[in-house]
């Protein structure tokens, strides 16, 4: 190979990744916009907007909600994924959760699943998901 085949070859290869890395970038941009309408419209109310626990209907509830910004920092400085993935699928019980006060959202999820204009319910939450790790207080 040549010296100048070489330099085209990595010069190809390098705007590839570019590339890849753009469409990377587009593709967790939405994630965290569509993670965030969700979070808007099934969370917000009771955690607060800002995912604090300071949500307008949570000062009304039994049980107060939590912050939902602090998770990495209550462990170790590293977002707990798979765990709290399984408290928005409703796999791991909370108290306050399924009750009249706080509904399990990931239930209406579930029951929406197939309809026209909505994503299948695992998509949905672990869109949730990562939007509370973008969330996390430093």
């Amino acid at each position: 190979m040549t010296y100048h085949r070489f330099v085209c070859s990595v010069a190809l290869a390098l705007t590839g990744w570019n590339s890849v890395a753009a469409l990377a970038e587009g593709s967790r941009r939405a994630i965290l916009e569509e993670g965030k309408m969700e979070f808007e419209e099934n969370c917000a109310a009771c955690h607060g907007k800002d995912g604090t626990g300071k949500g307008e209907l949570g000062a009304r509830l039994a049980i107060p909600p939590k912050d939902l910004t602090t998770f990495a920092r209550r462990n170790g400085g590293v977002f707990p994924f798979w765990p709290i993935f399984e408290v928005i699928a409703g796999e791991k019980p909370i108290p306050g959760h399924d009750t009249l006060d706080m509904p399990l959202f990931s239930k209406r999820m579930r029951a929406q699943e197939g309809q026209p204009g909505f994503l299948p319910s695992h998509v949905r939450m672990l869109e949730v998901n990562h939007y509370l790790e973008s969330i996390q207080k430093k």
